[in-house]
């Protein structure tokens, strides 16, 4: 027994990464590795199978059999395999036989795992030769030069970029290879993306509006783009002019969600192309439909009932025109791009910024030494609510309101509860209804609009196209009686400015932080970012609270400065609602991640959710402390709530989170910012 521990030990101490592991670990672990013997032919592993150990290879040669029988490199002894199934939580992928006598140590996945949780320097050298041996970031890159080459060439056609796209397999695209619909795919790719997607076949995308585009909304009709602050314009029948807000990051995103457009219409076209769509289209007439009528018609098509719900979900009453659509449009997109990648184009920042600035010192001394800026990246909603006046000041009417006509949104009461069953904190319920309320009593809504106006809170709803904006609160005004009851609001005794900017998009973000950082300098006291994420852990809903940011695209870690957010703040505000500590990992792109990428993130650099701005955020404040822009003391807060968990299908983006879901992780971050920022932090 000694002398196979003793063996097992030498393998270990020979093979990186496992020769990294310290001294008393790598012994332990030598005490359970089981010693494996195998005869010419034999099976080791076997491609599809479930197992999860990893063989270290003591003596012999064994080959590796791929799809279709494809003869890959044999691996020698020294060298270890097997481990792509623990790391990635995948089927084996090959098939691995003996050639002759073979000898091998096998180690359960488990311990594989723990390896890589608790010993950081054997999780980063396993990393380095994963890049390599695995390939894990070879179809990303593939995809990113694919990209970043035809928009080099300026103009294009979208196939060009669809093998590519299809190589990578990103993991919100779970049925891009299979015949069915992927209608939730398809529903998160059509909400952004502009709304006449299915009726354009050209795009003309820019960083600036050439002199004959300018002042677009007087020219041209607008067109909405429903999940992102998109700048689009139909230039004429077809042919879409897109403003984008950075070099790389929104254009991105777009033409990824155009694939996935091209990939679901091209199994819908196929599926229809021999139905009575278009007659059945034509002979209803134009204007509008009833419900009953579409899903009459949807039924005669060959869909399942999963899918016709689907596409009701997404294009509703409009759902047969949509179809038609796709029936005749073949996926033809062209595009033109005229933009410069590697250079985010500041004067729209620049431009937005001194509108802020104009507006700021119209009610405060900016060279106040006295002055304290408070600055967070949020939405336009969350702040304003839990600070208004006006909502605060009708509480209880708009909850009564909402029993009696949103009666879905409030649920049924409970003794516990008598607001609403499905809401733990009543404010939360409140913000949802008013909404509601406010549209259905728009005489009501301007007064609130006063009523916060007179209580410091000045809106800044021109963006100069950055898509961005803005509400300034002079907190000298603040209502502490008719604010969120949790907040603990009070009155500063200082002059003190909260900027509230909408959510900036991608490298966006660096240059609108670093435009507010150089105009309010040191007397910034705060910066606080808050959003939505993509989570590695847990479920939709719950909280990540990062350490830091890395960004993928060089791989580079930021931690987040002076962090003053605690976990248990959070958990208590958000009634017990988990809290995932951790890195949280910017990406160029959610559609540009397969689910080995985010395996790789998740288990090796312990990220616990992805987004697409945090890092620059962070880049750009710790460059403003080290440069002297801003006091090193200040402070910093990024937070998320979970909307979706990519390697779960069940719990992805194409499914929006009810209500309930998504306010109360929301209310707990602001609420949990907003009682720093008053305390003085």
């Amino acid at each position: 027994m000694a002398d196979d521990v003793d063996q097992a030990l030498a393998l270990l101490d020979a093979v990186i990464p496992f020769q990294f592991v310290p001294a008393a670990r790598r012994r332990a672990l030598a005490g359970r590795l089981e010693r494996r013997t195998y005869a010419d032919g034999d099976a080791i592993l076997r491609q599809g199978e479930r197992s999860r150990e990893l063989h270290l290879l003591a003596r012999g040669t064994v080959d590796v059999v791929g799809e279709g029988g494809r003869r890959l490199p044999a691996i020698l002894e020294g060298h270890y395999f097997g481990e792509r199934a623990a790391l990635f939580d995948e089927p084996r992928r090959v098939t691995v036989l003996a050639r002759g006598a073979v000898t091998t140590w096998c180690m359960t996945g488990k311990d594989f795992l723990e390896l890589i949780d608790e010993v950081p320097v054997f999780a980063q050298a396993l990393a380095s030769t994963l890049k390599v041996k695995q390939g894990i970031f070879l179809q990303y890159r593939r995809m990113y030069a694919r990209l970043l080459g035809l928009l080099d060439r300026r103009e294009f056609l979208l196939t060009e970029l669809l093998p590519a796209y299809a190589a990578l397999a990103p993991a919100l695209h779970p049925a891009l290879h299979e015949p069915r619909v992927d209608v939730g795919a398809l529903g998160y790719a059509i909400a952004r993306l502009p709304a006449e997607v299915t009726r354009t076949t050209f795009y003309y995308l820019t960083g600036t509006l050439p002199l004959i585009y300018s002042d677009p909304d007087r020219k041209f009709d607008a067109v909405p783009t429903k999940a992102r602050r998109r700048a689009a314009w139909r230039a004429m029948p077809g042919k879409l002019i897109v403003l984008l807000r950075d070099g790389i990051t929104d254009v991105t995103d777009l033409l990824t969600c155009l694939c996935v457009y091209a990939y679901e219409a091209r199994k819908l076209r196929h599926r229809l192309r021999e139905t009575r769509l278009l007659d059945d289209v034509r002979a209803l007439g134009a204007g509008a439909r009833e419900r009953a009528q579409v899903e009459r018609a949807l039924a005669g098509l060959p869909l399942d009932e999963g899918e016709r719900a689907g596409l009701l979900g997404i294009w509703g009453d409009d759902t047969l025109e949509r179809l038609r659509d796709v029936l005749l449009h073949h996926e033809d997109i062209a595009v033109e791009c005229d933009l410069q990648l590697d250079d985010y184009n500041s004067r729209a920042a620049e431009t937005w910024v001194s509108q802020i600035r104009v507006r700021a010192r119209s009610f405060v001394d900016l060279e106040d030494p006295d002055l304290d800026v408070h600055i967070i990246s949020s939405n336009t909603h969350s702040v304003s609510n839990c600070l208004s006046p006006g909502l605060h000041r009708r509480r209880d009417a708009i909850l009564a309101w909402g029993r009696q006509h949103r009666a879905d949104l409030a649920g049924s009461p409970t003794p516990e509860r008598p607001w609403g069953g499905g809401w733990a904190n009543p404010d939360d319920l409140l913000y949802v209804t008013a909404r509601h309320w406010l549209r259905a009593h728009p005489e009501e809504a301007a007064r609130v609009d006063a009523e916060e106006e007179a209580a410091g809170h000045h809106r800044l709803t021109s963006t100069a196209f950055t898509g961005i904006e803005v509400d300034l609160f002079d907190l000298r005004r603040l209502e502490p009686a008719l604010a969120d009851a949790a907040i603990g609001a009070r009155r500063p005794t200082r002059p003190t400015v909260l900027v509230n900017v909408d959510y900036a998009f991608g490298q966006q973000a660096e240059e609108i932080l670093a435009n507010l950082l150089f105009t309010f300098g040191r007397r910034v006291r705060s910066v606080s970012v808050l959003g939505k994420a993509g989570g590695l852990v847990g479920h939709r809903g719950h909280l990540l609270l990062p350490t830091a940011t890395l960004l993928q695209t060089n791989d580079e870690l930021y931690p987040i400065p002076n962090c003053d957010l605690p976990p248990d703040l959070l958990r208590g505000l958000a009634n017990g609602l988990p809290v995932h500590v951790g890195p949280v990992l910017t990406v160029a792109g959610t559609l540009l991640q397969d689910r080995m990428l985010l395996h790789f993130y998740r288990r090796i650099w312990k990220c616990v959710g992805l987004e697409m701005e945090g890092s620059f955020f962070a880049r750009q404040l710790v460059s403003a402390i080290e440069t002297g822009v801003v006091d090193p003391g200040v402070k910093a807060r990024f937070a998320y709530y979970t909307s979706d968990v990519p390697l779960d299908p069940e719990e992805n983006l194409s499914a929006a989170l009810a209500p309930w879901e998504g306010v109360p992780p929301l209310y707990a971050i602001t609420r949990a910012v907003l009682q720093r920022v008053l305390a003085g932090g």
